[in-house]
């Protein structure tokens, strides 16, 4: 949606596509690091138990 908005604005379907391919990029960076976190805990890995015990 705001990548077609910004579109519009600019007056040029180039910036949607560069636009909703940049968001969709920081998307899955985001749902990747999610997922490594949350299988690092499921699994008690040690470099995420080092990591919480260096925060304290």
């Amino acid at each position: 949606m705001w990548s077609f908005s910004f579109a519009i604005y600019f007056g040029s379907i180039i910036y949607f596509g560069i636009s909703l391919a940049a968001h969709v990029i920081l998307l899955l960076m985001f749902f990747f690091t999610m997922a490594v976190f949350y299988d690092a805990e499921k699994n008690k890995s040690s470099w995420l138990l080092k990591l919480r015990r260096g925060n304290n």
